[in-house]
């Protein structure tokens, strides 16, 4: 096997990669003063050689990255990687580059030299700066966005759609609701209330998601969860009231009152679509479905999970239930019949287990 060319064997080869994957390099001198640039740069930002002789980067660059790369003490002594910035174009108005550099010290002075990349992007908007703090923000918007909305918005993008597509299709559907929520935030402070709801809410929403659910909605006291496997539903419903309770052993302990949720569970066919304007878009679940879920909720006692007979018919002898109760609704000719869940049995790691909300804690 041949043994691989050296590079200075290519006479050329920088300008043949600067020309063929649209690099377009700038030298600073000492004040930042241009000392040599890209021609096709000039070009393609509507510039002529006149207009930037003897003038300064910020002939180049906006002011906000200007400040950002030489005013803000950025650590020179590495070369700078993964740097976006937004210049003018002649043609677009403005075009998004990559932008790497490296400072030396020279004889007359320090010099820069700055090396931008096109970045051929569909018309999107794309934050400016440092890669890395983009990289940080989108960590923090993360913790906002369902991985349920995160996929199906990653899967719309690889089929080449610029929208997550409509969806018709059976889930089921839980509705848990914090009781005497309205009192209780009467007597207590805001920073109490919010720490409550982290704990009682955050509880219910890791369960949810342990349980292959996803959390659609946070309303204040009240989550919206979609599940579609509705023996998880049952299950997630069983594990957030066992939480509720010992919950409530900590809270008596610290001379609070006891805080308790109920829970309403449907399943039913619905549409997953898009609602909203081009500012804003919100991905939720509609139909009758949806709706029978809070009604079934609503109806529910405090601290007990209310299940309808569809849902119950699906999972069969693996659940079981205290009562039963038929539920009218306005403008329904049919009344809802609905159970009481008790207990559910599911296959374990190590065979057939069961959970009921009568089981002891510890």
């Amino acid at each position: 096997m041949a043994e691989p060319h050296n590079l200075q064997e290519f006479p050329g080869l920088a300008g043949l990669f600067i020309k063929e994957l649209d690099l377009y390099p700038i030298i600073l001198g000492p004040g930042h003063k241009i000392k040599a640039v890209s021609g096709r740069l000039i070009k393609r930002m509507g510039l002529r050689q006149e207009d930037v002789q003897g003038a300064t980067i910020l002939k180049i660059l906006g002011i906000e990255s200007f400040q950002e790369l030489f005013m803000r003490n950025l650590d020179w002594s590495k070369p700078l990687k993964n740097y976006r910035v937004m210049l003018r174009d002649a043609e677009k108005g403005k075009r998004l580059y990559q932008l790497s550099a490296f400072e030396r010290t020279e004889p007359s002075g320090r010099f820069h030299y700055l090396l931008f990349q096109d970045i051929d992007l569909p018309d999107v908007h794309v934050s400016t700066g440092f890669y890395e703090k983009g990289v940080h923000s989108n960590e923090i918007l993360r913790r906002y966005v369902s991985s349920h909305l995160a996929h199906r918005a990653r899967s719309a993008s690889l089929a080449g759609l610029d929208h997550i597509p409509n969806e018709e299709r059976e889930f089921t559907f839980l509705f848990a609701d914090l009781v005497s929520y309205t009192s209780i935030a009467e007597r207590t402070s805001p920073e109490a209330i919010l720490e409550m709801l982290n704990t009682s809410i955050g509880a219910a929403s890791s369960i949810i998601l342990h349980n292959h659910g996803f959390v659609d909605k946070i309303m204040g006291d009240s989550i919206f969860a979609v599940f579609e496997n509705p023996m998880n539903a049952l299950l997630s419903a069983i594990e957030m009231q066992k939480q509720f309770n010992l919950l409530n052993l900590f809270r008596l302990k610290s001379g609070e009152e006891e805080i308790s949720i109920r829970i309403g569970i449907h399943t039913g066919e619905c549409i997953l679509g898009s609602i909203g304007g081009d500012g804003f878009l919100e991905l939720t679940f509609i139909g009758d479905a949806v709706n029978t879920a809070s009604r079934l909720e609503k109806a529910c006692k405090p601290s007990a999970i209310l299940v309808s007979e569809k849902t119950a018919s699906m999972v069969g002898q693996a659940a079981g239930y205290l009562e039963s109760i038929d539920l009218s609704a306005k403008g329904k000719t049919e009344q809802l019949k609905a159970h009481y869940l008790n207990r559910v049995e599911f296959e374990g790691p190590k065979g057939k287990m069961s959970l009921g909300l009568d089981d002891d804690l510890f």
